[in-house]
């Protein structure tokens, strides 16, 4: 694999149970969190999962820290089950503070539909009048690609995402 293609693909970290978000993962968290097409908070997450999942592109879940309440386990281990079950693409990251950071840099202040709670957080498609738009199928194959080229390197599904920061 030459350098260009490590850097547009996965990038394994020092450590090997993490690897790096490519660069097209993390502008599509940037343009979803521009267009407010991000939710937060696991009650509000759960409601779009029960109610509409085929709005959701990503599902993102933090690792836990180790001190934190086992409910919050818990419940990210129902909402993976119910994002596989419905085809929704899983993506562990490293760090709950970096996810709310990388989100809220590109949010307008005066969005307060985001809340404190980043243990779950959902990238939605674009609304319907422009799904269909090549910016949309981008995002679309930015992510599917991200997650191919991890099957393709053997780096299974559960590995943890490193953000930057």
């Amino acid at each position: 694999m030459t350098l260009t293609e490590q850097k547009d693909s996965v990038e394994q970290c020092s450590e090997e149970s993490c690897v790096k978000a490519c660069p097209g993962v993390l502008e599509v968290f940037r343009n979803a969190a521009q267009q407010e097409r991000v939710l937060n908070g696991v009650h509000k997450c759960a409601a779009i999962l029960e109610r509409d999942p085929d709005a959701v592109m990503l599902c993102i879940l933090p690792q836990p820290p180790e001190d934190a309440d086992v409910t919050i386990n818990i419940e990210q281990t129902l909402i993976e089950a119910h994002c596989w079950e419905n085809g929704i693409r899983v993506m562990k990251v490293d760090c709950a503070k970096k996810l709310e950071m990388l989100i809220l840099d590109h949010t307008q202040p005066t969005d307060h539909s985001l809340n404190s709670d980043f243990s779950c957080v959902l990238v939605l498609f674009p609304k319907t009048d422009v799904i269909d738009s090549p910016a949309a199928e981008k995002e679309w194959k930015l992510i599917d690609n991200f997650f191919k080229k991890m099957l393709m390197h053997g780096v299974p599904h559960w590995h943890v995402i490193e953000l930057p920061g």
